[in-house]
């Protein structure tokens, strides 16, 4: 099982490690290159592998009025560094006394004193310490000092564009949830819990269960082709994120009509994974309008889906 050392955890116990540096949001496919390149290292030198990140994000410390949902929950980035073979997580806490650190002071009491990192991975454009003085060169020329090697990981590209943490939060916001899978490595997803609801589906004949998520990313208003995830077995559904057009008093929901299934799963843990969007969220003259186009969204689904 993973080891997870929080804010002022002491961090002991961790072999000549292997370390990871980055803010690993939404763990994309340039993050995936940076941690597999750490579990391999640990691997051939015998060393843990582990993974130095930040909670909060630094810019919802250093520049709060800038609207940045994280991709993936702390909780869940932990879980998916777990299955990526990373074997401790070092969630440090972000604040003002840690964001005015000198790049050498972070090097000498984090890396070296604390975690004692024997090998330290990091992107092609990392830089660190108050102001983001320290560079690539800056590390290298500590590492000599301190006593560890430095790994550099290259950029991964799709179609000649970088993979970044921006461009995943940009599709997403635009509803273009493929990208997003494309550019993650895996379908986006928000975990929740199944919460009751106005019953609106049920009364138009699409049952919906509306999930009450812990996440801060929502995908563009729309309907989207979507599998449920309920106790380790996917469900094939129809979601839909925002709110109802055709009924205006309804809030911002986020829920999904499970095809063929009828069981009672309020309070269940689910996770809702977009595979592809199907439509934007628009008003419709009459109830039966919608449940004609309801229908329609289903057919699509499923076509997707396969």
């Amino acid at each position: 099982m993973i080891r997870v050392f929080r804010g002022n955890d002491r961090i002991e116990g961790l072999k000549s490690p292997v370390l990871a540096i980055g803010n690993f949001d939404g763990i994309h496919l340039g993050h995936q290159a940076l941690l597999k390149k750490t579990t391999e290292l640990s691997l051939a030198t015998g060393g843990d592998s582990a993974a130095f990140t930040f909670d909060p994000h630094p810019v919802k410390v250093l520049a709060p009025e800038k609207y940045l949902p994280l991709i993936t929950p702390t909780e869940k980035k932990i879980k998916i560094m777990e299955e990526l073979g990373i074997s401790a997580v070092i969630c440090a806490e972000f604040d003002l006394d840690f964001a005015n650190l000198h790049p050498r002071s972070f090097i000498k009491i984090i890396l070296a004193d604390t975690i004692g990192a024997r090998d330290v991975v990091v992107g092609f454009n990392y830089a660190f310490g108050k102001g983001k003085q320290g560079g690539i060169e800056f590390l290298r020329s500590m590492g000599e000092e301190y006593g560890f090697r430095l790994h550099v990981v290259d950029p991964v590209k799709i179609g000649g564009v970088v993979v970044s943490s921006s461009k995943v939060r940009e599709a997403i916001w635009a509803g273009n949830v493929k990208l997003a899978s494309t550019l993650l490595g895996r379908p986006y997803d928000m975990e929740g819990v199944v919460v009751p609801g106005k019953k609106r589906g049920k009364i138009l004949g699409f049952p919906t269960a509306n999930i009450e998520t812990n996440g801060e990313l929502f995908p563009k208003s729309g309907v989207y082709a979507a599998i449920l995830v309920l106790k380790g077995e996917r469900y094939n559904a129809v979601a839909n994120v925002g709110k109802h057009p055709t009924f205006p008093d309804d809030p911002f929901t986020v829920e999904a009509h499970i095809f063929d299934f009828n069981s009672d799963i309020y309070g269940e843990k689910v996770d809702l994974l977009f595979i592809e969007k199907i439509r934007d969220n628009v008003a419709f003259p009459t109830p039966e309008a919608l449940v004609v186009q309801i229908s329609q969204d289903v057919l699509k689904a499923k076509e997707i889906l396969g």
